[in-house]
């Protein structure tokens, strides 16, 4: 069994890089001055949006990993030591998540974990990477996340990203005979816009054709009629449309694409995925999408692992959860549990390089390689595909692509 060393000395003396002397000097008191003392516990920070608009992406996610360090615990915890999360919340600001992650810095933690989001992870990420903490968002799509490049190379994701998202529902749309696309691109956030460029990429890489697009602000208060107007004048040469959107201007959007008579088709991301997308899109046919997993609110995929997750999920938080989205911060826990055994210390750059040599992990949902040093994130997750049909989600298949078309955009993790 490894015995761990944490030096938090190190990583207190990086915070001078984002001006936060005052706090350099409580973490030294903290660490009571000894750069090498053993510890018996390990510390995740947890900066998360319990509140506004990015909370249904990220509580689910943060409490199914906090399920996952109550099951490692329970286990024994990780090299004989206890996992502790400090969960605070960001309460979807961008400053705020810039100042919390300085907080959870200066306590010590030897991993930080982000918002589902890059716009909104990115000062966060970077105060880690000034003090090399490694910091993993638990399910920011944007590539960019996961380049090494535009945040650093101690920032990581937990997803597979929009990226895949957007070739996946390509790939698989192409496989049913769909050649010919409608593009209708939400350009509120990274991640969308993202997906749209990746799905475009995908489906013309594969022969087929973007005969239309057209973009719409986002957001909660979605009004998408014009768009809908120039949609019509394309709809005879289109096999289907694709939203590349998150919800609730997702759901709104479909919802106003069906009143408007168009019974074409639609594909879109996972951000499609939950309850929330039900409530508003009513009894519409024919939308499909591409979430990581199908249980509780859609049927079909059965599973015992995910079952069991659910099931252990329900029992610790009193409520089934409503997203796919959570799986995704379960996941997270195992992938970075097994890169924490690996390592012989609790220095960031020595976990950092215990993550970018990570293995194959199993999942409820199958094995997935989480990073590697080129690519921080996952690229080889099987999204699973599902059609929204007469107010109910059902499973059809699980679709993987061939690898990520390479737009010149600083992509590493492209092909």
């Amino acid at each position: 069994m490894n015995t761990l060393k944490k030096r938090r000395a190190s990583k207190a003396r990086s915070l001078l890089a984002i001006g936060t002397i005052a706090i350099i000097a409580l973490s030294s008191c903290a660490a009571g001055g000894d750069s090498d003392n053993e510890v018996d516990e390990i510390v995740i920070g947890m900066a998360l949006s319990q509140s506004g608009n990015m909370a249904p992406f990220d509580v689910e996610p943060g409490n199914a990993a906090l399920l996952k360090i109550d099951e490692i615990n329970a286990a024994g915890g990780i090299n004989g030591m206890q996992v502790r999360a400090i969960v605070k919340d960001v309460r979807s600001d961008q400053a705020t998540v810039g100042t919390v992650a300085t907080e959870l810095i200066s306590e010590g933690i030897d991993l930080l974990v982000t918002p589902c989001d890059f716009d909104l992870s990115a000062q966060g990420a970077l105060n880690a990477q000034a003090a090399e903490v490694p910091a993993v968002s638990i399910c920011a799509g944007d590539p960019k996340m996961a380049d090494t490049t535009t945040l650093g190379d101690f920032v990581f994701s937990a997803n597979a990203g929009s990226d895949v998202e957007g070739s996946t529902g390509a790939s698989w749309a192409f496989e049913q005979g769909w050649s010919s696309a409608y593009l209708l691109q939400d350009e509120s956030i990274e991640y969308t816009k993202s997906a749209g460029r990746y799905f475009q990429a995908k489906l013309e890489e594969l022969g087929g054709t973007v005969v239309g697009n057209d973009s719409f602000p986002g957001g909660d208060n979605v009004d998408v009629s014009s768009q809908i107007s120039r949609l019509k004048s394309d709809i005879g040469n289109i096999d289907f449309i694709y939203v590349a959107s998150w919800n609730p201007g997702a759901a709104t959007a479909i919802r106003q694409i069906r009143d408007a008579g168009i019974d074409t088709p639609i594909v879109g991301p996972a951000a499609l995925d939950g309850q929330l997308l039900l409530d508003i899109v009513g009894d519409v046919d024919d939308v499909y999408y591409t979430p990581f997993a199908c249980y509780e609110y859609c049927s079909g995929q059965d599973s015992d692992e995910l079952d069991a997750f659910v099931a252990n999920y329900t029992a610790k938080f009193d409520a089934p959860p409503s997203t796919s989205y959570a799986l995704l911060g379960y996941n997270m826990v195992i992938a970075l549990a097994a890169a924490l055994e690996s390592a012989d210390s609790l220095d960031g750059p020595v976990l950092r390089d215990a993550m970018e040599n990570s293995s194959a992990v199993e999942t409820p949902i199958g094995p997935a390689t989480y990073f590697s040093a080129t690519c921080h994130k996952i690229t080889d997750m099987p999204l699973s595909v599902v059609k929204v049909s007469g107010g109910a989600v059902t499973f059809v298949e699980q679709h993987s692509i061939d690898g990520i078309p390479d737009l010149g955009d600083g992509n590493s993790c492209a092909v």
